[in-house]
């Protein structure tokens, strides 16, 4: 064979060798950046969720706490305003006032005894540690959902920023995500 031949054939299987290892790495860089995309929504969606779920969970945990401890306040207040009754009949000497003030009284009382008899944890202080709890556990999963995102959203940045991703990324579309940052006063505590 002719040794232009030879050179020939030797530059086109380089420059095939060449085109299949740029085709590989293209397609490689690619398929990455959309992988790392992806993750980067579905994070975002995991953070949405646990927004969605305090959302959802908070004002009826809240709004429960305060309709039990307004029930537990009035049997209280009840028993309360029955025993001022009482004390005012008493002192008005009317037996007949006296009677059905005693009456109204003993009847709330053994309401009251009834319900604490069947359900002796009837506290007011467990409720609003079970919503501190609800609250703490909804801000941590959402802490946790952030971490995440901003994990996914460092990783994508990276690769989208690293070489051969970087000749190509916005080309293809692939823009910068941005981080997680918490807002002007998130360093104060939330009212409830």
């Amino acid at each position: 064979m002719n040794k232009k031949w030879i050179i020939a054939l030797v530059i086109v299987a380089v420059i095939v060798v060449v085109g299949v290892i740029f085709a590989a790495l293209y397609f490689q860089t690619y398929n990455n950046l959309v992988k790392l995309e992806v993750t980067v929504d579905e994070t975002w969606a995991d953070v949405e969720a646990v927004l969605q779920r305090r959302f959802d969970l908070i004002p009826n945990v809240v709004n429960s706490a305060k309709l039990y401890i307004e029930y537990e306040g009035s049997i209280l207040e009840n028993i309360t305003r029955l025993r001022s009754q009482w004390a005012e009949a008493q002192a008005s000497g009317d037996e007949n006032a006296i009677v059905d003030a005693s009456n109204n009284l003993a009847e709330e009382i053994y309401q009251f005894r009834v319900t604490v008899e069947a359900y002796p944890d009837l506290k007011s202080s467990a409720i609003v540690q079970d919503l501190i709890t609800e609250l703490e556990g909804s801000e941590n999963r959402i802490s946790t959902e952030r971490i995440r995102y901003n994990d996914a959203v460092g990783d994508y940045n990276s690769a989208r920023r690293s070489f051969p991703a970087n000749l190509w990324a916005s080309g293809w579309g692939f823009e910068a995500r941005e981080f997680f940052e918490a807002t002007s006063g998130a360093d104060s505590p939330p009212a409830v």
